[in-house]
């Protein structure tokens, strides 16, 4: 595992990533729990509320949840650049992004303008904080490498997220006339999924695959301009599809910047499935399960968007853009990000716990503290994995056979029980090392 480029003297506190990580699989669970209430009905349409209620516990919840607690671990490491007050900081932040996602979902499932209005509040608080200080931790940045580019870029494109999620929660909360509301919640998706968490994991993945599966570095040549270029693509296809749109412009035109975009994240998934190929060392691990069906769900992703593109009258279909996000959600972010944190997770606690020993102990009785294959097992990590991918294929399969929803619910449930205990326990493991640290160094003072 190559650290060289790392400045991890600089890790912040354990509990900044880790309360975020920790509430994750929470809201994965809240969203099994809406799809066993709801039934088939939820995926009737993408406008029925509960429907939207089920994204945002998703993409809000567990998705950006995540990102954001990924992004404050990551930002001093790789960056080199600490964020101001970080547990009071990133306590304030996660109380915003839990409230105000579970102040949205709320507002949707009952259509209460009162809750709606609440979440635009407390959302657009926690999303303003977030974007302030990364931005000016990243704006005193010197260094300009692939992944520092894919941060400040990731970190546009969730601003023009934000921007376009508040204003349609001021269409809900308060009635805020917005023209072609419909358009703006695509653009606002679109930006989300691939422009925010898109360029984000595939700027982490810059990092985390070569470090933590023993492959090769990404051409430099694809870590310098693929993430820029799908930003362009994006900053052109967006005025492009409102023309498309409103019959301004010929759809061939969007289709080509689709076909832009969606080669350059094919390009990611090919490159990254060809470096997994030539890994420096063969050893079984299951992260690398959850990646090769998150680039396989990449891939089935962007064929189905442009397949989408070229035949309009699919697209209008009510199972289309419900399927889609599905393969994008579910089949790759989801993946891909429960692939990283089973390696992000084990190897901060190991750093605090060395750290805590080098600066506790000061002494060469050092404690034999847990590597990270110990502080969550293989074992745990797969069987969760497997619990996952029978839910993914439960809820895909629900399009064909409705009643596979209620063991898809089942499932996901079960799916997130697990990831959420395989993060506790590592937490209690982490507690209770530390507690013998202490304890040790209480005995050789005595």
């Amino acid at each position: 595992m190559n650290t060289a480029n790392l400045a991890l003297e600089q890790t912040p506190p354990l509990s900044v990533p880790l309360r975020f990580f920790l509430t994750a699989p929470l809201f994965g669970l809240l969203a099994s729990i809406l799809l066993l209430y709801d039934g088939a009905l939820i995926f009737n349409s993408r406008w029925h509320p509960d429907t939207l209620a089920l994204t945002h516990l998703v993409t809000l919840g567990f998705i950006t949840m995540v990102m954001f607690g990924a992004l404050l671990q990551l930002l001093p490491v790789l960056a080199g650049s600490s964020i101001p007050h970080p547990i009071g900081f990133s306590s304030v932040l996660h109380i915003l992004l839990s409230l105000g996602t579970l102040s949205l979902v709320a507002g949707f499932i009952t259509g209460s303008a009162l809750l709606m209005q609440s979440a635009v509040i407390l959302l657009g608080l926690a999303f303003s904080g977030f974007i302030g200080i990364v931005a000016y931790c990243l704006f005193i940045v010197k260094a300009r490498t692939p992944i520092i580019t894919a941060m400040r870029l990731a970190l546009g494109a969730l601003a023009i997220t934000a921007v376009l999620g508040i204003g349609l929660g001021m269409l809900f909360g308060f009635g805020v006339a917005l023209p072609s509301p419909t358009v703006l919640t695509d653009l606002h998706l679109t930006w989300g999924l691939i422009g925010w968490v898109g360029l984000l994991v595939i700027g982490i993945a810059y990092q985390v695959v070569p470090m933590f599966q023993i492959t090769p570095q990404f051409p430099p040549s694809l870590t310098r301009w693929l993430i820029p270029l799908i930003f362009i693509g994006l900053l052109i296809w967006s005025p492009v599809y409102v023309l498309a749109r409103l019959n301004k412009l010929p759809e061939i035109v969007q289709l080509s910047l689709v076909g832009f975009i969606g080669l350059g994240l094919s390009g990611f998934a090919v490159t990254t499935f060809y470096l997994q190929a030539h890994r420096l060392r063969k050893l079984p691990d299951v992260t690398l399960n959850y990646w090769r069906v998150g680039m396989v769900g990449l891939l089935l992703s962007i064929g189905l968007w442009l397949v989408g593109t070229l035949w309009t009258d699919l697209a209008t279909e009510p199972f289309f853009p419900v399927l889609l996000g599905i393969l994008f959600m579910g089949g790759f972010v989801l993946c891909v990000i429960q692939g990283m944190l089973y390696k992000i997770i084990p190897f901060i606690i190991w750093l605090h716990l060395q750290n805590q020993q080098l600066n506790v102990l000061k002494t060469i009785q050092m404690l034999k503290t847990p590597n990270m294959k110990q502080i969550i097992e293989d074992k745990l990590a797969r069987r969760q994995f497997w619990v996952y991918i029978i839910a993914l294929g439960f809820t895909i399969g629900t399009f064909w056979l409705p009643s596979l929803i209620y063991a898809a619910g089942v499932v996901a449930g079960c799916s997130f029980l697990l990831l959420g205990y395989n993060f506790y326990q590592a937490l209690w493991l982490y507690r209770s090392v530390s507690m013998q640290i202490v304890a040790h160094q209480a005995q050789i003072e005595h």
